[in-house]
């Protein structure tokens, strides 16, 4: 008799990036193993840290960081930021007020593409 494999697989919706609890980003992916791989690109990581919130880094180096299913609110937040930028391709959204290394303070999508 086959047992089924338990998988972590959610269907495609929108995901939350979270670093010592704190709703950091949402994006759009199809599943939840696609959502970490994102939530692992060294591009992010590398933003991340450079990023900052009330003059500390977004992520220091070391925090984890989880990736979980968005709730209601966070799924709506998300899909008004990407209404407002529909030309903007990214699928990711940031869920805090940060600055970048200018110095500039942004809430939404994600800084311009590379």
């Amino acid at each position: 008799m086959m047992v089924p494999v338990k998988t972590e697989e959610l269907p495609a919706g929108v995901f939350v990036l979270e670093i010592d609890g704190q709703p950091i980003l949402a994006l759009m992916a199809a599943t939840l193993f696609q959502a970490r791989e994102l939530g692992q690109e060294q591009w992010l990581l590398e933003d991340l840290k450079r990023m900052t919130l009330g003059h500390r880094p977004l992520w220091d180096g070391t925090s984890p960081i989880r990736v979980r299913r968005a709730d209601p609110a966070e799924e709506v937040y998300y899909v008004d930021a990407k209404t407002e930028r529909a030309a903007d391709d990214s699928p990711l959204v940031y869920l805090v007020r940060r600055a970048d290394a200018s110095g500039a303070v942004t809430r939404g999508t994600f800084p311009p593409r590379r």
